[in-house]
C-alpha cells in the first residue's frame, strides 16, 4: 500500500473518530457558589467528559459583545473547579454565562452580582438612533435610576459595527454598511431584568452624505405637531426608525416630516434615509409642556423686510430648551428653518407672513416678515471680481435689493473699501488678494474679490471703443455692447444705476434698463484709459419680452476683398433683427436677410457690427477684411460686368441683380441682393450720383451706366 493510500485512511478513520466523539460527548453542566470567607470570589465548577478543554462564554463590562476564554481542562472524572474574582475577566455582573466542551454547549446562568450595586430603573439613551459612517465613531450618554453600569446583551448584526461601553457611554464604531439594533442591560438584583432598552443604529459607507433637516433637535406641546423639511440624498426619502412612536408619531409626504406629540411626556429619535441608503440622518424630538416658567423670549429682528430670493437671519434669546416653529401663516411667501438659537427666513414670494417661534418653556415671540420684489433686479455688483494696481482707485455699482447697503471689509492691508449709496469705492494699497462682503438691508450679500497688483505707475493703454456708445432702450430689457482696447475691463461710475444697471462679461458691456432716464457709465480699462456709454432708457410701450442676449454662430469674421459671409443670429427677442451700428462700412458692407448677417468685404479693415432685435437686445461682432490675391487691372477689366441698357425703379432681372452688388461693391448699398429694382437701389444710385457730380435721378441712364463700366 502506497503512502498517499495510508495517510487517506489515517485521515479517514481519525475525522470519524474525531465526529462519533463529537457527537457522543457529554453536555457540560456548570453551576456557581460563593466563597463565604470572601463576597467578591466566585467557585465556578464544570462537570463533562474526562480531560477535555473548558472554554467559558461571557460579557464583558467594558469589552462589545460576547467573550470567549479557556479556563482549564477537566481531570480524570470530568470535573473542573476554578475561583475566579468579580473582577477577574471584568465579567459583567448579572449578565448570562455558559461553557462549552468538545462542541457541546451547557446550560446559561447568572454571572452574580455585588452587594454594592443597586438595583437599576429603566434604562434610556440620549438618542436612541445613530447614523454614523464606516470607519468613524460615535457617543451617545445613557442614565438610569441605580447605576450606570450597563453591558451589551445583543446585537442583530455584530458585523455592521462596534459597541464599547465606558461608565455612561457607548461608542458606536461602523465596520460595515447596513443596520443593526443593539439592546443593552444595566446591571440589577433582579436576575429577570427587564429594564433593557434598544439601539438602532445606520452605518454608511464612507463618502457619503447626510441628509439635512430645517430642525434636528426639536420640542413639540402635547397634542401639537410640527413639519421638518428633508433635504439632500436622492429626494425621495423614508422612516427607517422611530424610537417610540406611541409617544411622538412620525410620518412623510415627499420632504416634509411630520411629528405628532401623542404623549405628554418623553422624547424619540427618528431615522431617515433616502430610498437608496446613500444618505441618512436623524432627527431628535421631545414633548415639553406650557408653563408659566421662564425667562421670555426675544428676536434680535421682529418686523423684517426680505426682498424675493435673499434670506433673512434672525437670533433668538430666552426661554429653555429647544426652540420650534409654532405657526407659519404663509409659508408659500416666507420660508422658514432653524437651528439652535437662529431662524433663517427667505423669501419666495411678495406678500406678508407671521411666524410664532416658541420654546418648550411656552414663551414665544412673533416676527412679522414682509417680503418684496426686488427692485432693479437681484441686488448685485457690476462686477464681482476686479483688478487695480497700487494706487488706483476704483469704483463699482451696487444694484437691486434693499437699501441701505453695508460693507464687511476684510482687515488684509490690501485694499481699501468705502461705500457711498450704491457706489462702491476700492483703493489698491498693496499687491495681494483682498475681499469684502457688501450687503442690502434685506439681507441678501455679496462677496466683491480683489486682485491688487504691485504696479503704481499707470499701465500704457488705449482708450476702450464701444461698437455703440449712445443708444435708446425700453425698461426690463438687456443691450449688450462690445468693447475693443486692450487689458481687463470694470465699471468705474454709473451716473444714476436706478436707470440702467451695467456690468462686464468679458469684452462686453452688459446694459440693463431698469426706469425710464438717461444714464452715463464710465467702462475702464486697467491701464487707467475710460470713454463714456450714453445710455437712454424708454418705458417700455409692449408688453415685457424675454431678455435672450443675441449670439452668433461664428465668434467673429475673417474673409478677403470681395467675398461674402453669412453669419447666423441666435437669441434676442421680439420680431425681427436690425444692424444698429457699423464701425466701418467703407471696408464691411452689410444687411440681415431673416435670421441671417450677410457680410461683403469691400476694402481691408476691421469693422464691429452690433446686430439688435426689434425688443433692443444686442450683441455685437467684430469682421476683418484682409487683401485677396492682387489682380491686374487688366484682368479685373476682362472679369467685370458690363451694363448696356438703362436701368430704372421696377424692373428685375440679372442686370439688377449685378447692379446691386456693384453698388455694395463702391460702399453705396446695403440692402439685399434681391434681382429688383426697388426703393433701396434708387437711393443708392442717386447716393452713386452724387459723389460723382451726376444730377440724382435715381435711374441708371448714360453717364451712370459709364461710371459703372469705369474701372
Amino acid at each position: 500500500m502506497s503512502i498517499h493510500k495510508r495517510l487517506f485512511l489515517v485521515s479517514f478513520f481519525l475525522t470519524i473518530f474525531l465526529s462519533a466523539n463529537s457527537v457522543f460527548a457529554t453536555t457540560p453542566t456548570i453551576s456557581i457558589s460563593t466563597d463565604p470567607n470572601s463576597s467578591s470570589v466566585v467557585t465556578l465548577n464544570v462537570n463533562g467528559d474526562a480531560n477535555s478543554s473548558v472554554i467559558l462564554f461571557y460579557y464583558s463590562s467594558n469589552g462589545s459583545g460576547p467573550q470567549a476564554r479557556s479556563i482549564g481542562i477537566t481531570n480524570s472524572n470530568g470535573s473542573l473547579s476554578t475561583s475566579i474574582t468579580l473582577s477577574d475577566l471584568n465579567i459583567t455582573q448579572n449578565s448570562t454565562i455558559s461553557v462549552s466542551m468538545n462542541g457541546q454547549r451547557s446550560s446559561s446562568t447568572v454571572w452574580p452580582y455585588s452587594s454594592t450595586v443597586t438595583s437599576s430603573g429603566t434604562l434610556t439613551f440620549n438618542q436612541s438612533s445613530v447614523v454614523t459612517t464606516v470607519g468613524q465613531s460615535n457617543t451617545i450618554t445613557t442614565s438610569n435610576s441605580g447605576t450606570y453600569q450597563i453591558y451589551l446583551s445583543n446585537s442583530t448584526s455584530p458585523q455592521v459595527a462596534n459597541f464599547s461601553i465606558s461608565g455612561n457611554q457607548i461608542t458606536i464604531y461602523g465596520l460595515t454598511s447596513g443596520q443593526t439594533t443593539a439592546t443593552f442591560c444595566p446591571i440589577s438584583t433582579n436576575s429577570a431584568n427587564s429594564n433593557c432598552a434598544s439601539l438602532y443604529v445606520i452605518v454608511q459607507n464612507s463618502g457619503t452624505q447626510s441628509l439635512s433637516f430645517s430642525q434636528n433637535n426639536t420640542s413639540i406641546i402635547s397634542g401639537q405637531n410640527i413639519t421638518i423639511s428633508v433635504t439632500g440624498g436622492n429626494g425621495f426619502y423614508s422612516i427607517k426608525n422611530n424610537s417610540n412612536p406611541s409617544v411622538i408619531s412620525a410620518s412623510l409626504n415627499g420632504p416634509s416630516l411630520t411629528l405628532y406629540a401623542n404623549g405628554s411626556t418623553g422624547s424619540t429619535t427618528v431615522a431617515i434615509c433616502s430610498t437608496d441608503m446613500n444618505a441618512c440622518g436623524t432627527v431628535l424630538a421631545s414633548i415639553g409642556t406650557y408653563t408659566t416658567s421662564g425667562t421670555g423670549l426675544s428676536l434680535s429682528i421682529s418686523y423684517p423686510t426680505i426682498t424675493t430670493g435673499q434670506t433673512q437671519i434672525i437670533n433668538i434669546s430666552g426661554g429653555y430648551g429647544n426652540y420650534y416653529i409654532s405657526s407659519n401663516s404663509n409659508s408659500s411667501i416666507v420660508q422658514t428653518y432653524i437651528s439652535t438659537s437662529t431662524i433663517t427666513l427667505y423669501g419666495n414670494t411678495p406678500g406678508n407672513s407671521s411666524i410664532v417661534i416658541c420654546s418648550p418653556s411656552g414663551s414665544c415671540g412673533t416676527v412679522n416678515a414682509t417680503v418684496v420684489s426686488s427692485y432693479g433686479g437681484t441686488f448685485a455688483l457690476s462686477q464681482n471680481s476686479l483688478s487695480l494696481n497700487v494706487g488706483q482707485i476704483t469704483s463699482i455699482s451696487i444694484t437691486g435689493g434693499t437699501s441701505p447697503y453695508s460693507i464687511l471689509q476684510n482687515n488684509d492691508g490690501k485694499a481699501q473699501y468705502s461705500l457711498s449709496g450704491s457706489t462702491l469705492t476700492i483703493t489698491g494699497i498693496s499687491s495681494g488678494s483682498s475681499s469684502a462682503t457688501v450687503c442690502s438691508a434685506g439681507g441678501a450679500c455679496v462677496t466683491l474679490t480683489v486682485l491688487v497688483t504691485g504696479l503704481s505707475s499707470t499701465i500704457s493703454g488705449v482708450q476702450p471703443a464701444f461698437s455703440q456708445n449712445n443708444f435708446s432702450m425700453n425698461t426690463n430689457q438687456t443691450t449688450t455692447i462690445l468693447l475693443s482696447g486692450n487689458g481687463g475691463y470694470y465699471i468705474s461710475n454709473n451716473s444714476n444705476s436706478n436707470i440702467a444697471s451695467a456690468s462686464i462679461s468679458g469684452n462686453n458691456v452688459v446694459v440693463f434698463g431698469i426706469t425710464a432716464g438717461s444714464a452715463n457709465i464710465t467702462v475702464c480699462q486697467t491701464g487707467g484709459q475710460c470713454n463714456i456709454l450714453y445710455v437712454n432708457v424708454s418705458n417700455s410701450t409692449v408688453s415685457t419680452v424675454s431678455s435672450t442676449p443675441i449670439t452668433f454662430n461664428k465668434s467673429s469674421v475673417n474673409m478677403e476683398v470681395g467675398g461674402v459671409s453669412v453669419v447666423n443670429i441666435l437669441g434676442g427677442s421680439g420680431t425681427g433683427y436690425y444692424i444698429s451700428y457699423n464701425s466701418n462700412p467703407t471696408s464691411v458692407g452689410t444687411y440681415i436677410v431673416g435670421s441671417s448677417l450677410i457680410v461683403t468685404g469691400k476694402v481691408s479693415g476691421t469693422g464691429t457690427l452690433s446686430v439688435c432685435s426689434s425688443s433692443n437686445v444686442c450683441g455685437s461682432i467684430t469682421v476683418t477684411i484682409e487683401k485677396g490675391t492682387q489682380i491686374t487691372s487688366t484682368y479685373i477689366s476682362n472679369i467685370k460686368y458690363k451694363f448696356t441698357k438703362a436701368l430704372k425703379l421696377g424692373m428685375s432681372g440679372t442686370e439688377i441683380t449685378e447692379l446691386q452688388k456693384r453698388l455694395t461693391e463702391k460702399g453705396v448699398y446695403t440692402g439685399p441682393i434681391t434681382g429688383y429694382y426697388g426703393n433701396l437701389t434708387v437711393s443708392a444710385v442717386k447716393k452713386l450720383q452724387k459723389n460723382n457730380g451726376l444730377d440724382q435721378l435715381g435711374s441708371v441712364g448714360p453717364g451712370t451706366r459709364a461710371l459703372l463700366n469705369k474701372e
